[in-house]
């Protein structure tokens, strides 16, 4: 088991993925995928097929599958790296979606038009035991909760994860050395092809148990682009079968002034080896008549969410009950944007390999 702030010792969700952590709760990859020797090092190859069914009510069908009720081929991921040597990568391929609570379904044929067929891709250079420099297609740096539904210990993000970066094109730094890690980095924010955006991540393992964090995302505001400001401080207790990750976000928006800001907490509880039960819970509230939050500026939105999860071996099957509910919302679910809630209950099972 491996708690949320594995994601900030290692210093990219991509570095999670290649080495098969994620949040506690979380699908486990195969520990013993494909590999063989190209004659460079050694490469491994993983991945994980999966599909998924929901009912939702109040659907708003913003877009195809976001019915009442739907089905999905939700993942359809294979994994190449090469994890050893002073040259290495990582390269992501397939299909995927982004379920996420509050926000219509986009099927994950029509999500790939956004990040593409290979959402990440990146070279690394490991110039010592602590410090590597990373450039390519590289995960976000911001927030507690990770872009790839395996990897996350609910199937559906939340509304916290929704206002952040996915992937960004830009050059990381990164350093760790004993209980610290430190990672910087240049990019396009929110993949925007233009390269104003300085992201930066620290955090400190006290002990075995407990981890804190701090990440930034910070944008320029240029006669291209606006100036945009997120920040997070996450901690993370880890013991046992128990974990549990409180997180506080805050996002500023320069030209316009509004600003929002968020809390939330994830956990995790392993029953047996085969059977966990993971949860979130979250509140999102928006201030000034300029901010952009989903729902209409000056907005609230709060959320919960239950996932029982059971995978044995290879094979895994799982479940999300889940509830929005707004407030002052100028947009709102339904198909006419007037209902202030929604209730998910979502089914994914699938292999991973």
């Amino acid at each position: 088991m491996r708690s949320i702030g594995l994601k900030t010792l290692l210093g990219t969700a991509a570095i999670l993925l290649a080495t098969s952590g994620a949040q506690a709760g979380a699908i486990s990859a195969n520990p013993n995928p494909i590999s063989f020797d190209a004659g460079f090092g050694k490469i491994t190859v993983g991945g994980e097929v999966s599909g998924l069914a929901f009912y939702q009510s109040n659907p708003m069908q913003a877009s195809r599958g976001d019915n009442e009720t739907s089905f999905d081929a939700d993942n359809a991921m294979v994994t190449v790296q090469k994890s050893d040597g002073m040259f290495q990568f990582y390269v992501q391929a397939g299909l995927y979606s982004f379920p996420t609570v509050g926000q219509p379904y986009v099927k994950a044929n029509d999500q790939n038009s956004f990040l593409g067929a290979v959402p990440v891709a990146y070279g690394k250079l490991q110039l010592s035991d602590t410090f590597s420099v990373s450039a390519g297609k590289l995960p976000t740096l911001v927030g507690a909760e990770l872009a790839f539904t395996p990897n996350n210990a609910n199937i559906e993000r939340g509304l916290l994860w929704w206002q952040e970066p996915v992937v960004s094109r830009g050059v990381q730094v990164n350093y760790a050395s004993g209980p610290l890690a430190v990672a910087v980095s240049w990019n396009d924010g929110y993949y925007t092809n233009l390269w104003n955006t300085f992201s930066g991540l620290a955090s400190y393992a006290i002990d075995s148990s407990n981890t804190i964090a701090f990440d930034a995302s910070i944008t320029s505001d240029t006669h291209l682009s606006l100036g945009h400001q997120i920040y997070n401080l996450m901690y993370t207790y880890s013991s046992g079968p128990l974990s549990f990750g409180p997180y506080l976000q805050y996002e500023h928006y320069d030209h316009s002034g509004g600003s929002e800001w968020g809390i939330g907490a994830l956990a995790s509880y392993q029953f047996t080896p085969v059977y966990s039960v993971n949860g979130r819970v979250e509140y999102e509230d928006s201030s000034g008549a300029g901010s952009p939050f989903s729902y209409g500026p000056k907005s609230s939105a709060w959320s919960i969410t239950i996932t029982p999860t059971w995978q044995k071996s290879l094979f895994f099957i799982r479940g999300d009950l889940s509830y929005v509910g707004l407030s002052k919302q100028t947009f709102g679910f339904g198909t006419s944007g007037t209902k202030s809630d929604q209730f998910r209950a979502m089914l994914e099972t699938g292999v991973v390999f």
